[in-house]
């Protein structure tokens, strides 16, 4: 039993330095894209309609390295409770609960699921 408990307290921690680095990503992509000469506010006067694959292949031809920073931060802010539930499912199989780690396949499953389908191609 204690075993299990250093395991949880370990993604416990690999959680909270996962969001201190993503953050860290966030925000230096941001320091990046920040140009002090120009307006900050316009690109909001104006909407524009991309989706993700559009807008990173933009920034890729743009050279606009602070924003795909930024996105790769984010990516690994949204990747982080993926892992978590991975790992809960690798916990319960240790503990021998197969229920729960049916229960956390299929929320797995439909973490990925709902990631896939609301990414518009």
């Amino acid at each position: 039993m204690r075993n299990l408990e250093t395991m949880e307290l370990k993604i416990s921690k690999f959680l909270r330095i996962g969001v201190l680095i993503s953050g860290l990503i966030i925000l230096t992509g941001w320091g990046l894209s920040f140009k002090p000469d120009a307006d900050p506010f316009a690109p909001l006067q104006t909407y524009s309609s991309f989706n993700l694959i559009d807008s990173l292949q933009m920034h890729f031809i743009l050279q606009n390295w602070g924003k795909i920073i930024a996105y790769v931060g984010l990516l690994f802010l949204i990747s982080l409770p993926v892992i978590r539930v991975f790992l809960s499912i690798i916990l319960f199989i240790k503990q021998k609960e197969k229920i729960m780690a049916l229960i956390g396949a299929i929320v797995l499953v439909g973490l990925i699921l709902s990631f896939r389908l609301g990414i518009e191609t």
